[in-house]
């Protein structure tokens, strides 16, 4: 199902250039002279086309590692990835989050790192607190925890959570560094996962100490 899903464009074209071939050159057909010459040109050029393409190997990523502006956290991408600053809202709080994304060609999956300052209310909880307070806020937005560990060194924390009405999963890797969070998320939709693609990515989730941001 997975294979029919990443190369529907190709099967569309040769299913297309078969049927065109078939109507222009069975004896019977209700094609009139010049729509006939025009599916016995189309047609066989359909199905080469739609050949090339589903035998086209996929181009290998081309893995660089991006650093959040103050380099204190960075992952590797598999492609160049677009910087942007939003603001999130939770109730009545707002913070504005720098982060990169990358969307993963004919896929429907995207990544992203991001940065923010903690909230007033989250500078004195401890990172269990905080977890705890994330996790709150997406299992009341209909998510459901897969996964919630905490890595050896106990600064960061793997996160996996599942929303069964859009079909969607997230992947997730954030650590608290003085008065800021950072993260890594991978979210993709049922049959486009590329497991090889999104653990590489959330793995390579590293973070140091804050560091002075040089002038420009």
């Amino acid at each position: 199902m997975l294979l029919v899903v990443r190369h529907i464009d190709s099967l569309i074209q040769l299913a297309l250039g078969v049927v065109f071939t078939w109507l222009a050159f069975r004896r019977k057909t209700p094609l009139a002279a010049l729509p006939r010459k025009i599916f016995r040109v189309c047609g066989p050029a359909l199905i080469v086309i739609g050949a090339l393409l589903l035998l086209k190997p996929n181009a290998a990523p081309s893995w660089e590692r991006q650093f959040t502006a103050d380099r204190v956290a960075s992952a590797e991408f598999p492609g160049a990835a677009t910087p942007k600053e939003t603001t999130d809202t939770m109730g009545d709080i707002t913070v504005k989050r720098t982060s990169f994304s990358y969307d993963v060609p004919g896929r429907d999956i995207a990544l992203f790192l991001s940065s923010s300052a903690l909230p007033e209310a989250a500078r004195s909880m401890t990172d269990a607190q905080r977890i705890e307070s994330t996790l709150s806020y997406l299992t009341s937005q209909g998510s459901k925890v897969v996964q919630n560990e905490t890595d050896a060194s106990g600064s960061v924390h793997r996160l996996t959570l599942r929303t069964d009405d859009k079909k969607a999963t997230m992947q997730m890797a954030l650590a608290y560094v003085g008065d800021n969070v950072y993260r890594v998320v991978a979210s993709w939709t049922d049959g486009q996962e590329d497991k090889a693609l999104t653990d590489r990515f959330v793995t390579s989730f590293l973070v140091s100490a804050a560091q002075p941001v040089p002038p420009h």
